[in-house]
């Protein structure tokens, strides 16, 4: 629900640094009631949204931070769910557990973090950008615009983006992608951003358990064997899991097996901004959940339906529940589609600007102008007379 330049990690290192990643997800702090309008403002024609108005409740009292689950839609500070967040030096940037930067950031990514209020902004603790599957195509479809990676379905929408599209066309089974995008409920992966990377022998998958034995844990339709030797954190029914590993004669063999809560934050995080796609029951009166976390106090919107594109606001009320203050409907398309590889380039809408400061261009020294010298009259020469 929710670069590829580092080397590969050994499992003792992946263990310390998923535990790294944890402690630094529980530590957060906030301040006064602020209104967020819901505008991503990408400004670059890759999506759109429904401008509604929710409440962030980020509290001064140092009880908890802001947890956040969603897609960037544009910079400038960072957007996601319409919230500006704001970045320092000190916020902790990792990609898939990977140590990572600022400059790794791109439009379309699915990223969770942590904020907290300074001088009236929400500035970033902590972001983790977080891909739903990263592994070799197994099947594609150029005509639906899908694919299967590493057992999940994926399903792009790139509409009338011709660059996405060509881009998209020179992709093939075998080719490792990464895949960022959120899940419906029926596990189908709805791509906000793909990737094409080279193949560096690490490829991983997070999402929903579907099915848990004692022996076995079942993502989309991947089955990962558990054992003692690779489970750090044991999976839970109903909960979040995140698996790496490799590709051995083409099988997947998995090096770490990593279990969490429907809600990722930890006890320290008191408010939530959470972007998903509609359950199932969205037209009923019943209990409302998405991918096991327990929405209470608010009603979806009027006329949602299942897999409408929503955004959850509110305050965490345990592991797996939000006592909502407010559900939006937003319409989010973002499909941004790079292909590598010399023998099949493909053209590719660039990036927004990110974060790198631009130096005002120096001006060229100027070369002076050719001046004729001016002629100076000499005083004739007096001879002396005899």
């Amino acid at each position: 629900m929710y670069g590829a330049n580092a080397k590969p990690l050994g499992l003792r290192t992946l263990r310390v640094t998923a535990a790294t990643v944890l402690l630094a997800l529980l530590g957060a702090c906030a301040s006064a009631p602020q209104q967020v309008a819901l505008d991503p403002k990408n400004g670059d024609g890759l999506g759109g949204t429904g401008i509604k108005t929710a409440q962030i409740n980020t509290r001064g009292d140092g009880i908890g931070g802001t947890g956040v689950v969603g897609t960037i839609t544009g910079f400038g500070s960072i957007i996601v769910n319409g919230l500006e967040l704001e970045f320092n030096t000190q916020t902790a940037v990792v990609s898939d557990g990977r140590p990572a930067s600022l400059q790794d950031l791109r439009i379309g990514q699915v990223v969770q973090g942590i904020a907290r209020t300074r001088d009236g902004k929400l500035t970033l603790d902590t972001l983790d950008i977080q891909h739903a599957v990263t592994g070799p195509i197994t099947a594609i479809d150029q005509n639906t615009q899908t694919m299967t990676v590493l057992g999940q379905r994926v399903r792009l929408n790139l509409g009338g983006d011709k660059a996405a599209a060509d881009a998209f066309k020179t992709l093939q089974a075998g080719d490792v992608v990464s895949v960022s995008g959120q899940r419906l409920a029926d596990g189908t992966i709805i791509a906000t951003r793909v990737d094409q990377k080279h193949d560096d022998g690490r490829v991983i998958v997070r999402g929903d358990v579907n099915a848990l034995t004692a022996t076995s844990v079942r993502i989309g339709e991947l089955n990962v064997a558990l054992s003692p030797d690779t489970t750090v954190s044991a999976p839970k029914t109903g909960g979040r899991v995140v698996v790496s590993g490799r590709m051995i004669n083409g099988q997947f063999a998995p090096d770490v097996v990593n279990g969490g809560d429907a809600l990722p934050f930890g006890a320290n995080v008191a408010d939530v901004s959470l972007e998903a796609y509609a359950p199932v029951n969205a037209g009923s009166s019943g209990p409302l959940s998405i991918h096991g976390v327990n929405i209470t106090g608010a009603a979806l919107p009027p006329g949602t339906v299942t897999n409408d594109r929503i955004i959850v606001t509110g305050k965490i009320d345990g592991p797996d529940k939000i006592a909502a203050a407010a559900i939006v409907k937003v319409r989010t398309v973002v499909t941004v589609l790079q292909a590598q590889g010399s023998a099949r380039p493909a053209a590719v809408r660039p990036d927004q600007p990110r974060f790198e400061r631009v130096n005002p261009p120096q001006r060229a020294p100027e070369r002076p102008q050719s001046v004729t010298p001016p002629v100076i009259d000499r005083p004739a020469i007096e001879r002396p007379t005899a």
